[in-house]
């Protein structure tokens, strides 16, 4: 019998609605007369009961993997904006390891109404399920005042539909991080690393000098954002508008898998794997040389805080031949539409996001670079860094021209768990690819059913 993908929560959806309509716990009644359906359609209204009645409102900020940077930046930012901290204090709350702890606790709040938090940081992979549903508050009258400065690669993780319905935290171009000091000993020019199979005989020629290097650590189990970095460049979705699981004969998905394949039989992989206890010391002792990952990789590496690694690693965007996709297109910022505080967290956030006082701010805490078309040509953002040997702002926008987002549906999360199971199974020549893809095509349909439904 078919199970249908999430019929309990599409349940949940429609109790949050009927909360919403009501005088329910999800939501206050709007102020000033204000109906529910102009609430939940976004209109901008003015904030200033609380300033007025000399009362704090606290916005809840549910977040990963931790809240320092986070605690910090909102404390930056009110110093550097006195009126809004006159009316406003943050609570940063971690919701997990990672975006789908976030979204398994924003599918639970709105379950029993209770809880819900003003602003959620997820990526966009899960932007999709829960504007479909009709959960979240659209935001394009806050947006409308900043909407030319915005670059377009952050527009499109922005949107569902054609409605705003999400703040970029970070758009995530892909991005090659690689060791100058010996790719240029050993006479590799990164620019001239057109191919996958280029890209594989790069690290047999460092190899011949440094016998331990690595150009990357692809292994199982696969990490998601590695194959769907490499999925995304392609077009390649794994059902057809109308919701028919098709990615059995899809020729995109099948070079998606042989490409992995080609990358994880090569000899040039390291086996630590990413986030254990080994990846950092392989970045230290030089067995990791190369990193074919998000950009978002340049802050994290940082903060593993190897002083012997300093000036050495250079950035550049992928090789041509699988340099177009995006991690996830990126993180994003959404507010529930049945936040207690939806439009004062509106407001708040959009200035956090789009002015350029506030950039600054996340770049000096963070290392984010600004969704701003200004920040291309910012010498803020495009100066000397103690880790890397070039400009990472430039670096960073030249990446965003090949940025393309997969085709996310409802479903996504739970599709990329299926696909992942069974490219581990190819990976370890425990199946085919046809074989592989076959019954991945199956688990989807039954499992799923038709994603958007």
């Amino acid at each position: 019998m078919k199970r249908r993908r999430i019929a309990a929560l599409a349940l949940s959806y429609m109790m949050v609605g009927t909360m919403l309509a009501g005088c329910g716990t999800g939501s206050e009644a709007p102020a000033g007369g204000e109906t529910t359906a102009q609430a939940q359609a976004g209109e901008k209204k003015e904030t200033t009961e609380g300033a007025a009645s000399g009362e704090k409102t606290t916005l809840s900020m549910m977040v990963f993997p931790s809240t320092e940077n986070y605690e910090t930046i909102n404390e930056k930012f009110l110093e550097q904006n006195p009126d809004l901290a006159e009316k406003v204090d943050f609570e940063v709350q971690l919701g997990g390891s990672g975006d789908g702890d976030v979204a398994d606790k924003l599918r639970l709040a709105l379950t029993s109404g209770e809880n819900v938090p003003d602003i959620v940081r997820l990526n966009y992979t899960q932007l999709p399920e829960f504007a479909k549903a009709g959960v979240l508050y659209p935001l394009g009258d806050y947006i409308a005042e900043y909407e030319d400065k915005i670059i377009d690669a952050a527009k499109s993780i922005m949107k569902y539909d054609g409605t705003y319905y999400a703040l970029p935290r970070e758009v995530k171009p892909k991005v090659w991080f690689y060791r100058a000091d010996i790719f240029e000993e050993c006479g590799i020019d990164v620019r001239q690393v057109k191919t996958i199979d280029e890209f594989i005989a790069a690290g047999e020629t460092i190899r011949e000098k440094y016998p331990n290097a690595c150009m990357e650590n692809y292994n199982v189990p696969t990490t998601s954002y590695d194959f769907m970095m490499m999925l995304s460049g392609t077009g390649a979705g794994f059902c057809d508008e109308n919701g028919n699981y098709n990615l059995a004969s899809n020729e995109d998905v099948k070079l998606t898998f042989e490409r992995m394949k080609k990358l994880n039989d090569s000899g040039v992989m390291s086996s630590a794997a990413e986030w254990s206890a080994d990846w950092t010391p392989a970045f230290d002792n030089g067995e990791i040389v190369s990193q074919l990952i998000g950009g978002w990789f340049k802050t994290d590496f940082k903060n593993f805080n190897l002083e012997s690694q300093k000036g050495k690693w250079a950035m550049a965007p992928w090789p041509e031949e699988i340099r177009e996709g995006s991690d996830a297109g990126g993180a994003i910022w959404v507010i529930p539409a049945a936040a207690k505080n939806k439009e004062l967290a509106a407001e708040v956030m959009t200035k956090m996001c789009f002015d350029e006082d506030a950039a600054k701010i996340i770049f000096d805490v963070t290392g984010v670079l600004p969704a701003l078309k200004s920040a291309a040509d910012d010498a803020y953002y495009n100066g000397g860094n103690e880790y890397y040997a070039c400009s990472l702002g430039e670096v960073n926008s030249e990446a965003m021209e090949y940025l393309k987002i997969f085709p996310y549906n409802p479903a996504s999360s739970q599709e990329q768990k299926i696909i992942l199971q069974y490219l581990d199974e190819y990976l370890q020549d425990n199946m085919t690819l046809d074989e592989a893809l076959k019954a991945a095509q199956d688990d989807m349909i039954n499992q799923i059913g038709n994603p958007y439904e």
